[in-house]
């Protein structure tokens, strides 16, 4: 940034305290054209136009983004494509143009859609880039992102929307202006989160100026959540549930003092202030219901701890709707060696699954949850009854098919379990992936998982769990990057870095 003789300061234009400027009717505007109207004294470095090299690949399409890397990957609502943030970035005496590319692909169509979303110039690039986020679809073509933008010696944090059809990116909310002093990068603003609400009339977002704050788009109104919480703190907790609409933050992990923020109305309350012992609140994989596994009390043989992370040993599940209002609780008598955790849920059934386990130790002297059972709770009755094992499943339908999860220890990156639970037949099968991240189709019968060790991609099914095959055996597609994008008509999207331009591949599975 140019030099200033001011202070660093922090304010946003058109706002007051409690609400910020929000683009009534405003035109779509292009990027780098915006960048140099206004800013006719700052460098101006020309990237070009972003370079896609399309490729044809066994069983599917490459794509290779040129000089250039992925920075985000997402996933469109209708599952019709995928949503890549692709930054370029020019260093010259401490200063650096970062730019920012939009590339949409639909596999089926073959042709990728592309449009520049951000461009910002500055020392900090790293905080440009991480403050670039998509916060979320408001249609099947179009999201919500956030932004950095100069304005001659200010950087302008704020909200636009891109519509991928068009090709559009129009500004729609101001959050907040920054002036740097050049010899205090650090102190340049960085926004950590930014979500869409599910009622998609709120964002929220957490950032170092205001910490977490929700903001209304209609009229700008402002509304600090959490005092704080503007630093990210060793040994917080803080999370966004899902698509449930809920945000945890507490100080420290597992205590009852954990705040719980209603995002769609911007309220907040501590639900698990009663509880004598720690707490550890969740959502299953759908969404469908809330919950937080607890102890009796805060004992510390009631953690495990690991080197990057700690499990919580509960003694029972409390059920909790989506206001925070306690619903079925279900527990294990305090005198008992077993510990109890939310495993998942049936919304057909209205039960839970749980699983019952105890403390065992393996040849290396590490402690580990060894399953005891799994149960079924009924939300209706409070009861738990204990499910049958099967090591292959036989004739299961996949519409009664229940899927679970539950961490093992807190040692290894990859240490989850899998569970599979027929809630027809009250039987289950239950696996060990080395997975961090399972895709899961039911209507298509199909799961799918990268396997942390090897690198690859594996596909199973509801119905036959016991059962796996390598959805890609070509080991050159084998990489770090463990994400992947599911879409419809089964492709599924991976992309590698690479120093001359990260390539994006998409594959049909059979």
């Amino acid at each position: 940034m140019p030099k200033s003789n001011q202070s660093s300061q922090v304010r946003a234009a058109e706002a007051t305290k409690d609400r910020v400027r929000v683009f009534q009717s405003a035109a779509p505007y292009k990027v780098l054209d915006d960048y140099k109207i206004k800013n006719t004294e700052l460098p101006l470095y020309d990237f070009g136009k972003l370079q896609i090299a399309k490729s044809k690949i066994t069983r599917g399409i490459g794509l290779t983004v040129k000089k250039a890397h992925v920075v985000k990957q997402y996933t469109a609502p209708d599952a019709e494509r995928m949503v890549y943030f692709v930054q370029r970035e020019q260093k010259q005496e401490g200063q650096a143009w970062t730019q920012i590319d939009m590339v949409a692909m639909d596999p089926q169509s073959g042709q990728p859609v592309q449009e520049t979303i951000g461009y910002t110039f500055g020392q900090a690039s790293e905080v440009f880039s991480q403050s670039t986020q998509l916060i979320g679809f408001i249609s099947d073509h179009e999201f919500l992102y956030t932004t950095v933008v100069n304005a001659d010696q200010e950087w302008v944090y704020q909200v636009n929307k891109m519509n991928i059809a068009q090709k559009t990116v129009t500004p729609v909310m101001e959050l907040f202006r920054y002036e740097a002093i050049p010899s205090n990068a650090n102190a340049t603003p960085v926004l950590y989160s930014a979500v869409l609400t599910p009622d998609k009339k709120h964002l929220f977002i957490r950032d170092s100026i205001s910490g977490v704050t929700t903001y209304d788009l209609q009229t700008g109104a402002k509304k600090w959540m959490i005092i704080g919480s503007n630093e990210i703190r060793s040994g917080e907790h803080f999370e966004t549930l899902g698509n449930s609409g809920i945000g945890i933050y507490g100080a420290n992990r597992y205590q009852s003092d954990l705040t719980w923020i209603d995002m769609n109305e911007g309220t907040t309350r501590q639900p698990f202030a009663s509880e004598q012992g720690f707490v550890d609140p969740g959502t299953d994989a759908k969404g469908k219901v809330m919950y937080y596994n607890f102890t009796y009390d805060r004992g510390a043989d009631n953690i495990l701890k690991g080197e990057n992370r700690t499990l919580l040993l509960s003694s029972g599940v409390q059920l909790v709707d989506f206001k925070g209002n306690l619903l079925k609780r279900f527990a294990l008598p305090k005198d008992s060696k077993d510990r109890l955790e939310f495993g998942g849920y049936s919304e057909s059934k209205k039960a839970v699954i749980l699983h019952q386990y105890t403390i065992a130790t393996n040849s290396k002297g590490a402690a580990y949850k060894k399953t005891v059972n799994w149960l079924i709770g009924d939300m209706s009755t409070g009861t738990m009854l204990p499910l049958k094992k099967v090591d292959v499943p036989d004739n299961w339908d996949k519409n009664d098919i229940v899927f679970g999860k539950i961490c093992i220890e807190p040692y290894s990156p990859a240490a989850e379990a899998q569970v599979f639970v027929n809630v027809t037949e009250n039987s289950y099968y239950m696996s060990r992936w080395k997975t961090t991240q399972v895709a899961l189709h039911q209507e298509e019968d199909v799961v799918m998982f990268v396997d942390v060790m090897s690198k690859r991609v594996f596909s199973s099914s509801f119905t036959r769990p016991d059962l796996i095959v390598a959805a890609f055996s070509y080991k050159k597609y084998n990489w770090d990057n463990q994400d992947f994008g599911w879409m419809s008509g089964r492709w599924m999207a991976r992309y590698q870095t690479q120093p001359e331009g990260d390539k994006i591949f998409f594959f049909q599975i059979n």
